[in-house]
């Protein structure tokens, strides 16, 4: 699929600033995008040990982060043997991402997505091994009344643009066009995950 592909990684994290275990992940999180991204670096990094506190603190807050946190839930679930909701997650976490960098003014930032996706490189391979299954969940992905209800501003990924380079966003095109940008994606994804159900 040529959502697929691999870039560099996100930002790294603060360490200093942000939990070290899962007991003290921020409840609600950030919704700062840069506090949000120093935040990251230090999820990513939790041990298997933590999956189902972590697991459930994205879940409950999967509207207010973004899309590298689904892709490491959906990295987790796997984990978990729970490959149905992984794939789901990991459906989420491209269409928001890619919705999310759609909106860039930099367009350069849609690569960053495919980068974030890396991590849970292991879900995607998953999902072409068993691409009827792949194709069922990004359906129900589609189907979800709150795909493109998420919060967080798309200047997470705005800023790992080239002009940006992570420290600064070149902000977004006029919010009269992310209307189009979201039936373009809707159109893309249900021709690719359709097919992927004959499969």
């Amino acid at each position: 699929m040529s959502r697929f592909v691999h870039a560099a990684a996100l930002a790294a994290a603060l360490f200093l600033t942000f939990p070290t275990q899962a007991a003290d992940l921020p409840n609600p999180p950030p919704a700062d995008w840069m506090a949000q991204a120093d935040l990251f670096g230090r999820v990513v990094t939790l041990a298997s040990s933590d999956d189902a506190q972590v697991i459930a603190w994205i879940q409950t807050h999967q509207l207010a982060l973004s899309s590298g946190y689904l892709f490491d839930l959906s990295r987790r679930l796997l984990a978990t043997e729970k490959t149905s909701d992984s794939l789901e997650w990991y459906a989420i976490a491209l269409i928001r991402g890619q919705y999310d960098s759609g909106r860039c003014r930099d367009s350069s930032a849609r690569r960053a997505v495919s980068g974030l996706a890396r991590q849970a490189a292991m879900v995607a391979r998953y999902g072409h091994q068993h691409a009827h299954e792949f194709g069922q969940a990004g359906l129900r992905a589609l189907a979800r009344p709150d795909l493109f209800a998420h919060t967080i501003s798309p200047d997470w990924v705005c800023a790992q643009g080239l002009s940006g380079m992570g420290g600064q966003s070149a902000g977004t095109i006029a919010p009269t066009l992310w209307a189009e940008i979201e039936a373009s994606l809707r159109a893309e994804f249900t021709q690719q995950f359709t097919a992927m159900t004959t499969r």
